[in-house]
């Protein structure tokens, strides 16, 4: 959302309405929200007893299954419940906090397959992954915990190789029309976003050329004014070119502009995938 500048609309520490960069606690603000799900929900947090002498309740968040009030279908829903239930299961188990609440944690950057979805078939627990000597998958949990000695690494090369056949004898023809739709998709985005970009822009000039005749109008004996009118000119120019800027980073680079599949492509694809025609000899 930065990267595109989208900005998010916030409540300052005033109840006002303003709008600022995107935030990793605004955005997971609104994917935990019920309002989006057309929900009315009371009873979302609970106050901590302080745990020193002194100090204030801190609010803490309930399950869901706790939540005192919940009133479904009382506004414009843009997911339905059962997809809001998802996304919160997703954000709840991206979760790096394994040994608490027994999450998978969310992908950490790195070239081997199975980060942190590998688990030990020895002792049960998650496997790390290790980049040392050509990379590998190790269980040192109970080592860590129980200095008892690592329970099993395995080099990652050929677990890797399995799970690529795995995956791309799984990737069928229908797994291809859904990647084409999603790029028709992601073009309609982009097409959208670089529309709002052009009529921000197209909004900004109007405001600038405003500004421009209101400054040549001016009594230039009347320093103040005028002082004060090419300053609010020079701000709307400087706006004007930001507005430019922002549309020039909207126009997606030819490599993402592809938006489908061709059909030659699909139909190697489905040849390939085909099994051998039976031998009539």
């Amino acid at each position: 959302m930065n990267e595109r500048d989208l900005e998010l609309p916030r409540r300052d520490r005033y109840g006002d309405l303003c709008w600022t960069r995107a935030t990793l606690a605004a955005v997971a603000a609104i994917l935990k929200n019920p309002a989006y799900a057309g929900a009315f929900v009371y009873g979302r947090t609970r106050f901590r007893p302080p745990k020193r002498e002194g100090a204030l309740p801190q609010k803490a968040p309930r399950p869901m299954e706790e939540w005192r009030i919940v009133v479904k279908d009382r506004y414009p829903a843009y997911i339905d419940w059962p997809i809001y239930e998802k996304i919160r299961s997703v954000i709840r188990d991206n979760r790096a906090e394994y040994m608490r609440i027994k999450t998978r944690g969310a992908p950490r950057n790195g070239e081997l397959l199975l980060h942190g979805i590998a688990w030990c078939a020895r002792c049960g627990h998650k496997m790390y992954v290790r980049y040392k000597g050509g990379g590998e998958y190790v269980c040192n949990h109970l080592r860590t915990q129980e200095g008892q000695p690592t329970c099993q690494h395995i080099r990652a090369a050929h677990i890797d190789a399995a799970v690529g056949d795995a995956f791309l004898t799984a990737l069928a023809p229908a797994e291809l029309d859904a990647l084409s739709r999603s790029r028709r998709v992601q073009q309609q985005t982009n097409n959208a976003l670089r529309s709002s970009a052009e009529r921000e822009l197209e909004r900004k000039r109007y405001t600038a050329a405003l500004a421009e005749r209101q400054f040549n109008r001016a009594d230039p004996d009347n320093r103040l004014v005028a002082s004060e009118l090419e300053r609010r000119w020079e701000a709307a120019l400087n706006d004007v070119r930001a507005a430019e800027e922002a549309l020039a980073r909207q126009t997606p680079p030819k490599a993402i502009t592809q938006v489908a599949i061709s059909k030659e492509l699909n139909d190697k694809v489905i040849s390939l995938t085909a099994p051998p025609p039976a031998d009539m000899g």
